[in-house]
């Protein structure tokens, strides 16, 4: 998209008419008219001021390579850097979070408390989801990328205790002579498979919507 395109797309998506746009910036409306049809372009203090009416940067608006403000390489690296310490953040709640579950789970032997130590874990991931979904046009090739990694962890440190928990109400259920040597191999198996069915279903949506 070049200048012309994008002042008229911008205009448009705030349903602002060239009349209103040309007294925001006490200009006439042909200039307007001549900025969209690209037969003139506006002078640097205008695109100042354009840039700061529509949000977005002076570099967006005269780059014609550039789609949105996301694709300016300063941009570009500074949500990588944010996504990062997000990632970091999160995955080192659930840490603390799985951290809790082993005290419950474990130490404590209450299953009570041990299926309300899964709450929190599933209040992170409810969080980050809706998080996710709020940028909606933002969402680029790198943040459901992102977003696959954050998923695919949080399999792995999430899944062993709910997997734990419902293997032992099934012992208890049905009891049988398992040894406890026995009883861990079977939940290590059940988790293991519980998570690869996870991986595999956050792939097969992944082609989907790619």
């Amino acid at each position: 998209m070049n200048l012309s395109e994008k002042l008229l797309a911008l205009r448009k998506a705030r349903t602002m008419s060239q009349e209103e746009l040309a007294e925001r910036l006490d200009v006439s409306r042909q200039a307007i008219s001549r900025w969209e049809q690209g037969t003139a372009m506006p002078d640097a203090a205008n695109l100042l001021q354009l840039s700061r009416l529509f949000g977005v940067s002076v570099d967006y608006l005269l780059n014609d390579e550039y789609q949105s403000d996301n694709d300016l390489p300063k941009v570009q690296e500074v949500r990588r850097d944010q996504m990062g310490t997000i990632m970091t953040y999160l995955v080192a709640l659930e840490v603390m979070i799985l951290l809790m579950q082993f005290m419950t789970f474990v130490i404590l032997q209450s299953p009570f408390f041990g299926v309300m130590s899964v709450i929190p874990f599933v209040a992170v991931i409810g969080g980050f989801e809706y998080a996710h979904r709020r940028q909606g046009a933002q969402n680029t090739e790198k943040t459901k990328a992102f977003r696959m990694k954050f998923y695919k962890i949080s399999a792995w440190l999430g899944l062993y205790f709910p997997v734990r928990f419902v293997v032992s109400v099934a012992v208890r259920l049905w009891p049988r002579p398992f040894s406890a040597l026995a009883l861990e191999c079977v939940i290590a198996v059940l988790y293991l498979c519980a998570v690869m069915l996870v991986h595999l279903a956050l792939d097969k949506s992944s082609l989907k919507t790619s």
